[in-house]
């Protein structure tokens, strides 16, 4: 028989051993409920939509991501789409736009206009950054699938401070032309409405002698007085005003439905531009036979026809940017001259979108960091953007 003292020993060592292989056991699973609470989220995907036409978009579309084809950003917008935004579409290999209150509110009021009478005019207006310019391209989008024949000017102050060349007008004393900005004005507007020009076979209406050999007759297709443009930059500033006024009367007289759609529209009322006369003063954009082309657009004594626009703080010439609301930046002419519009407010993202923005890069891995999608990361994000969309793009691009 064992000893008492041994086997009191032997008792002391067992209770020991299951101690210890307690204590084991405990700590393994705090480490396990510890390494769990550090785990990264679950990459969400991308909220999207399977609509992929605006004409299709409601206020249950609201917040979630639609993708443009390929084919749709090569007819539509081969200019228009902001080069940083067009950038990161490229490295995500598609390109979205989120459906946003703003575009939803200005498409269902194009929807409801009464087009035989003079044509609505709705302003987009935010501060810098805000998505203006993605909403009227989502707008834009809608009007082309809509069926309206598209003046679309994507960002109207290269005419004025970054044109490539500017000369005298031969036809027009005291005018301006800008031959090489009108001729690839041309071929995106020829590009974006090809089909509709088949459909409608608009024709010409007025007989245009550019010279002695070269004239282009009444009842001529639409298109041709467009490739005239195209082939001949000493015509084309004439061509596009022709053009424009052609297409307000064919609109008038309800062949088509034109809708004329330009970003930054409050630099067409600005004082100056950056072309130096002979006196080496600035001179006066309304000079530009370009600006006369798409000011006369502006007036209400058409209809068949809507006026899409948006007021940009970056549009005028390093002045007049204390403010971003239309009144400021039209100034006194530019509010006379659009006078009655309606005004549309795009605001930074909600928490809606907000949480839909990132959710999206998370999805396409712009987000490295295994954080980011945490309720912790996400507000960091917020707060570093401030709901900003253009400020929220910068913030994630190093993440």
């Amino acid at each position: 028989m064992m000893a008492p003292s041994a086997r009191r020993a032997v008792l002391l060592l067992r209770g020991l051993a299951v101690r210890r292989d307690g204590c084991v056991a405990a700590l393994g699973q705090r480490c396990v409920s510890i390494e769990a609470a550090q785990a990264p989220p679950p990459r969400p995907e991308a909220p999207r939509t399977a609509l992929t036409s605006p004409v299709q978009h409601t206020a249950e579309q609201h917040g979630l991501w639609y993708t443009l084809r390929p084919s749709v950003v090569q007819q539509l917008f081969q200019y228009g789409i902001p080069k940083q935004y067009m950038t990161q579409c490229r490295t995500f290999a598609e390109t979205c736009l989120m459906v946003r209150q703003p575009a939803l509110t200005l498409m269902d009021y194009i929807r409801r206009s009464d087009l035989s009478l003079p044509p609505n005019k709705f302003l987009l207006y935010g501060r810098n950054g805000c998505g203006k310019t993605l909403s009227l391209i989502h707008t834009t989008h809608f009007l082309a699938d809509a069926g309206w024949l598209l003046i679309h000017l994507p960002w109207a102050p290269r005419w004025r401070r970054n044109f490539k060349e500017v000369t005298p007008s031969s036809t027009i004393e005291g005018q301006y032309n800008h031959p090489l900005d009108a001729v690839m004005w041309l071929q995106h507007f020829k590009t974006q409405n090809a089909d509709l020009l088949k459909s409608l076979q608009l024709v010409t209406q007025e007989r245009y002698t550019w010279s002695r050999r070269e004239i282009t007759e009444p009842d001529a297709p639409l298109g041709e007085l467009v490739d005239v443009g195209i082939s001949r930059a000493r015509y084309s500033t004439d061509c596009v005003l022709a053009l424009t006024s052609e297409l307000k009367r064919h609109a008038t007289e309800g062949r088509c439905k034109v809708a004329v759609v330009v970003d930054g529209i409050n630099t067409f009322y600005s004082p100056v531009s950056r072309y130096r006369c002979e006196d080496k003063t600035m001179l006066d954009p309304k000079f530009f036979t370009l600006f006369q082309a798409f000011k006369q657009l502006f007036r209400s004594d058409w209809k068949n026809g809507v006026v899409v626009g948006s007021v940009d703080a970056l549009a005028n010439e390093g002045q007049r940017r204390e403010s971003h609301l239309p009144r400021y930046l039209l100034r006194k002419q530019g509010w006379e001259a659009l006078d009655p519009f309606v005004p549309i407010p795009v605001e930074d993202y909600n928490d809606l979108e907000m949480r839909s923005a990132i959710d999206y890069y998370l999805d396409r891995h712009w987000l490295q960091n295994p954080q980011a999608g945490s309720d912790i990361g996400r507000r960091e994000l917020a707060a570093l953007s401030a709901h900003n969309p253009y400020l929220l793009m910068h913030v994630c691009r190093p993440l």
